[in-house]
């Protein structure tokens, strides 16, 4: 990236060796002798550094060698000399990251040469010694700066590719006023200030320059300025500007804009405009964050009250890419469902929907907020007077705020008494946060109201989009961000600009147009309590801070990791990525409070010197140290629950739910845990290595028995819990605590399950299964007989299947929840938020789900055939092109390398081919609320026949052992059924729509390939597939407030008394 102009500050005089670093050890010496620099801030350092115009550095070399009689021993050991310092300089240049890996092994590669011709020197081979050393310098120095031009070249041309591309996409769309396609000698409509008079100003000259420079960067939309596209325009944009000769503003002679300001387009003949606008501006992504503000906030603090009159305002939702009518129906109905009690006083009734485009602009974060902010002012103007922008983070803790703010408003006026911007500087308590208090930080952040159609403030925006041109992290928006650290953004662009000595002469007329105001209040992301930022702030309705979407756990973990640590939550080496990850992982299931994650980190960091000692005593315990509490002063008020799995999905999806009803999940868990988080940590007796003692001896049972015996843990655990296998409840029977069967998959499992290959190569034997087989049983009949423990199932048919084995009527159907924090791990995109990912489709495939098929294999035959082979795949592509059209439908493992379900938010649905009755993929895709397509049981009963698909929903054959009463089918058969029998049928038609896809809403079924096109194509040209999406997110809302209420009666009944 080139480096941007705008953000020099001022010239430093020229000075010979200015900049020299010497190394403390002795060892070597690097310096750097230039003639002239610049100073610069970038963004990605604290502190000021400085880059080096490569035009005008002048290479300054010197060697030289000397005595030394504490020369480094390190040194010499490597090196193989004592008593020698070797002192070496380079001319440097300030060069980007691209560059400066090869830079450092062009530094280390002299120093070695130069180093071993200096041994070659001491025994006595130092002929030509000096030539050598200079033909390698001269070498170095003339690659250097090859590769510099490369880099900056190619840097430039980039940049210059991805403007034009951009300029293209918004000439497609009509948007104009974008900057320039001229000539690169002469920037179109740029006013030239006379130089060298007394009324010269360099820092504009320096503006002037860079925009003639650089002639299709895109200006933005605050300037009155023509794309020119052929020479014949340019005389007639020329004759526009000649209103700026002899510029005055409110009768001072200042420097002039380098752009005229845009003009304001005025209301249609005979139309009043209303006086604000409430803007909520999102992405696609954003969608259920806006309808959680709506029900969670808006419910709760009104913006009107019951029988107010209408005021003066509009409520408009706005996007850069149009929505579906289908996303805006959805958005539509949620507000509309508050009612008009709390929403009737807005003018209109029915909210504006406001996009800009259908096109992929393809801006990054921070060029995608200004294009939105900077476009908005053309777009209302004519119908609002203000405007004020409400991000979705933005939510209100008063009700009633409609009113207020109508009269907050009307304090922007375009005369000359009147603001422009109004708004909140940042409050958060932590003044050390992002710099604020050393950056002296008092811009207003965007969440403001602005004035619209005022020419004077289109001036000042288009005078900050001159200053801040598109460059460094904004290539493509001009007024994006300013060159410091933590000053993204066009509201930091449109405060930084006017306390920059440069702009001294204008700002000091327009300072009191802008206005700080206590009705937003600007967190950033801090936590906070609504009701006393109420009690303290009258005059407060809402507040913005992005906690409000971040779970208690990622709050607390960012927390003590700044205080105590003082650095970021991510990016660290992996000892203390070690530890974050631990104290994540038990703040994220409520075993740590926050001051227990504390603990931990001053544990285990404070004797590595990381950590500063008078910080961790503040979160000593009584004896002085940092040990944790006793057990017995744990988790106070919460029923602490604790599992031993061979899966990490079910403990992962029921610890939320769990910790929401008031309980805390521990997880000690082997296969499948570093996905989840949740390996084992404090686990004795059983190894639990990679489904080694899946099924524990008798010897086992009894050392663990002992093991715990007197554990201050177990002590404290109200209840166990056991998922996969559940038989593995055994283990806990002789410490008399409750007991929570929550079955995820057959009950044999892990105790006479001849039907798994695998566990018959691990020891088992069918004599001792079947006798594990009546003891489990008889245990779990004998568990359920006592009311303190819970028998219950995650799906329907393994209901049943516990019914129909055991006998026991009064089992539980209890869903997995798993709807937080799917398919995310710490420090991954969307890790600490507390909402669920989006379903917004960006790819055409359709895929099919799970990504274990077992299209491969049979039973007992492993890589029998590759999946995209199996006979079921070879009918998908015996499908007519014309009845496929251009759907594709893949395999997962076609287009990804593993299974994390969030992929699958970018297709626009999956296919079900099922290998079992309930998954917890299956299950984490239906709470993303991704449309689902499915065989239909006649479909699947076919290739079950002819296939043998299901094969795996049979564990093993084990005996019924207790009388059928109501004459249901076995649900296993036998080994060698005829799938062609009444038999089979009668077991099919029984229990398979017992399985979790035969049970979920919204779930669209198709009888043939060729019935699966059609059904696709339909729904892709209706709102289907959305409306499938709102179906099934409604369907997990339900579930999930029926699940809370079922795990607050489980733990009231489990907990200690």
């Amino acid at each position: 990236m080139s480096r941007r102009p705008l953000a020099i500050k001022r010239e430093i005089p020229s000075s010979e060796s200015l900049l020299r670093e010497s190394s403390k050890d002795g060892s070597f010496t690097k310096s750097w002798s230039i003639s002239k620099y610049r100073r610069k801030q970038y963004s990605s350092h604290r502190t000021d550094v400085y880059a080096f115009d490569p035009s005008i550095i002048r290479p300054s070399i010197t060697v030289s060698t000397r005595d030394n009689d504490h020369a480094n021993e390190d040194f010499d050991a490597k090196w193989g000399g004592k008593g020698v310092t070797r002192e070496i300089s380079f001319g440097h240049v300030g060069i980007k990251e691209k560059a400066s890996g090869f830079f450092e092994s062009v530094k280390n590669t002299v120093l070695a040469t130069y180093v071993s011709i200096t041994q070659k020197k001491k025994s006595g081979n130092n002929r030509n010694f000096r030539a050598k050393l200079m033909i390698i310098v001269v070498c170095v120095v003339f690659i250097r700066s090859i590769v510099l031009k490369i880099i900056v070249i190619q840097q430039r041309q980039d940049e210059n590719k991805r403007q034009l591309m951009f300029l293209e996409r918004l000439s497609k769309i009509g948007i104009r006023k974008i900057g320039s396609l001229g000539s690169k000698s002469k920037r179109t409509g740029i006013v030239d200030w006379p130089r060298g008079s007394k009324e010269s100003d360099p820092a504009r000259a320096r503006q002037v320059d860079w925009w003639k420079q650089n002639p299709i960067a895109p200006i933005g939309f605050s300037c009155d300025v023509t794309p020119s596209y052929s020479s014949d325009k340019i005389p007639s944009i020329k004759a526009s500007y000649k209103a700026l000769e002899g510029y005055k503003y409110r009768g001072y002679e200042i420097p002039p804009p380098v752009f005229k300001g845009r003009t304001p387009v005025p209301p249609g003949p005979g139309e009043e405009r209303l006086q604000v606008a409430v803007v909520i501006p999102f992405v696609h992504f954003q969608i259920y964050k806006v309808t959680s503000v709506i029900t969670q906030f808006w419910s709760k603090n009104p913006p009107c009250l019951p029988g107010s009159e209408k005021v003066s305002a509009g409520l408009i939702f706005y996007t850069e890419n149009s929505l579906s009518k289908g996303y805006k129906n959805y958005i539509l109905e949620i507000y509309q469902r508050l009612g008009k009690d709390k929403i009737g006083c807005f003018f209109t009734d029915i909210p504006q929907f406001l996009s800009l485009t259908d096109e992929d602009l393809q801006m990054s974060h921070l060029e995608g907020a200004a294009f939105d902010f900077y476009m908005l002012f053309e777009l209302l103007e004519s119908k609002y007077k203000t405007f004020m922008l409400v991000e979705p983070d933005a939510v209100p803790i008063r009700e009633n705020f409609l009113p207020a703010i109508v009269a907050e408003s009307e304090l922007l006026r375009c005369d000359s008494d009147g603001l422009w911007q109004i708004g909140s500087l940042p409050l958060s308590k932590k003044v050390k946060s992002a710099d604020l208090q050393k950056r002296l930080d008092y811009h207003i952040n965007g969440n403001s109201f602005y004035i619209l159609g005022c020419p004077d403030f289109e001036e000042y925006k288009c005078r900050v989009q001159t200053y801040y041109g598109p460059d460094g992290r904004c290539e493509l928006m001009a007024g994006c961000a300013t060159p410091e650290m933590y000053e993204g953004g066009y509201d930091h662009a449109l405060y930084r600009y006017r306390v920059q000595s440069d702009n001294y002469e204008y700002s000091r007329l327009v300072m009191h147009r802008f206005s700080y105001s206590n009705l937003m209040h600007n967190l950033g992301d801090a936590v906070y309590d609504p009701v006393e930022i109420v009690e303290n702030y009258p005059s407060t309705y809402l507040v913005h801070s992005k906690s409000i979407y971040l779970t208690d756990a990622a709050n607390a973990l960012k927390e003590v990791t700044t205080e105590i640590l003082k650095v970021d939550t991510c990016g660290h080496d992996n000892h203390v990525s070690a530890v974050i990850a631990h104290i994540y992982r038990y703040l994220k299931t409520g075993e740590y409070t926050k001051r227990d994650a504390a603990r931990y980190i001053c544990k285990i960091m404070l004797p590595l010197g990381k950590v500063k000692k008078s910080v961790c005593n503040m979160y000593k315990n009584e004896a002085g140290g940092y040990a944790e509490d006793d057990w017995k002063d744990r988790m106070e008020g919460k029923t602490y629950l604790w599992t031993m799995d061979f899966h990490g999905g079910p403990a992962s999806c029921d610890s939320p739910i769990i910790r929401e009803a008031g309980g805390v999940l521990h997880a000690e868990v082997d296969g499948i845990c570093d996905y989840y988080g949740l390996c084992r940590d404090r686990l004795k007796v059983i190894r639990a290595d990679h489904w080694k003692e899946f099924d524990p001896t008798e010897q086992q049972i009894v050392d663990f028995k002992a093991a715990y015996k007197d554990d201050p843990e177990f002590k404290r655990v109200d209840a166990f819990l056991c998922h996969h296998p559940v038989a593995n409840c055994e283990l806990f029977l002789p410490f008399n605590r409750s007991i929570i069967v929550h079955a995820t998959t057959r009950l044999e499992f892990g105790r006479h399950d001849a039907g798994i290959d695998w566990r018959l190569n691990s020891g088992y034997d069918r004599n001792t299964g079947q006798e594990k087989w009546k003891k489990w049983v008889k245990t779990l009949q004998n568990l359920a007989t006592d009311k303190r423990n819970v028998i219950a199932a995650n799906n329907a048919y393994d209901q049943q299947y516990i019914k129909y084995f055991t006998g026991i009527s009064d089992v539980l159907l209890l869903p997995s929840w798993c709807g937080i924090g799917i398919g995310v791990t710490i420090c991954e995109d969307g890790w600490k938020s507390n909402l669920q990912k989006n379903w917004m489709p960006t790819r055409a495939e359709v895929m099919i789900v799970p990504y274990r098929s077992n299209l491969d294999r049979t039973r007992y035959q492993t890589n029998v055939r590759r999946p995209i082979d199996h006979p079921i795949l070879k009918e998908l592509r015996a499908v007519s092109r014309d009845l496929r059209g251009t759907t594709e439908v893949k395999l997962i493992s076609e287009l990804y390398d593993d299974a994390n379900p969030l992929r699958m938010l970018d297709h626009p649905a999956v296919v079900i081919i099922p290998y079992q009755v309930s998954t917890m993929n299956l299950i984490e895709l239906y709470r993303l609320n991704i449309p689902m397509f499915c065989p239909s049981l006649s479909l699947l009963k076919r290739w079950c026949r002819e296939h043998d698909l299901l094969w795996e929903v049979h564990y093993g054959w084990p005996e019924m052992l207790v009388e059928n009463q109501e004459n249901i089918p076995d649900p296993n058969g036998s080994l060698n059924m005829d799938k062609n029998s009444k038999e089979w049928e009668q077991m099919f038609d029984y229990w398979i729509p017992l399985s979790d896809f035969y049970q979920m809403k919204g779930i669209i079924y198709f009888d043939s390939w060729e019935d699966f096109f059609k059904k696709y194509h339909d729904a892709l040209d209706s709102d289907r597939l959305v409306n499938t999406s709102h179906e099934m997110r409604q369907a997990n809302k339900e579930l999930e407030g029926s699940l809370l209420r079922q795990w607050k009666n489980i733990l009231a009944k489990v907990r200690q008394q």
